[in-house]
């Protein structure tokens, strides 16, 4: 088996990313060279747009390679917030709440 990723540039260029996909031994084996594929291909396609994405960054005026990072800081936490906060009150959309009866 064999892994394949296709990527497609602004200008039309098609990249094209391949990672064997060997089973490794004993229970559970597939899935494990699945996963350790799964990471090759994500270490991979990292590496092809690691240039694109700071080209973007300087033509962006963003500059370093991660730009500020305290702002990157404070999103990471709004998110985690909004992660944790439930909203568990009834939207517009959903259905009332069942009823249920009472036999005297």
């Amino acid at each position: 088996m064999e892994l394949v990723a296709e990527l497609r540039g602004r200008d039309g260029q098609t990249r094209s990313v391949r990672v064997p996909c060997p089973a490794e031994e004993g229970e559970g084996g597939q899935l494990r060279g699945l996963r350790r594929a799964l990471a090759e291909m994500q270490e991979r396609v990292v590496e092809l747009l690691a240039p694109l994405v700071q080209e973007e960054r300087e033509a962006a005026g963003g500059g370093g390679p991660r730009g500020n990072v305290e702002d990157d800081d404070d999103d990471d936490e709004d998110e985690d917030e909004d992660e944790n906060n439930i909203d568990t009150k009834a939207s517009a959309d959903d259905p009332p709440p069942k009823r249920t009866k009472v036999q005297p």
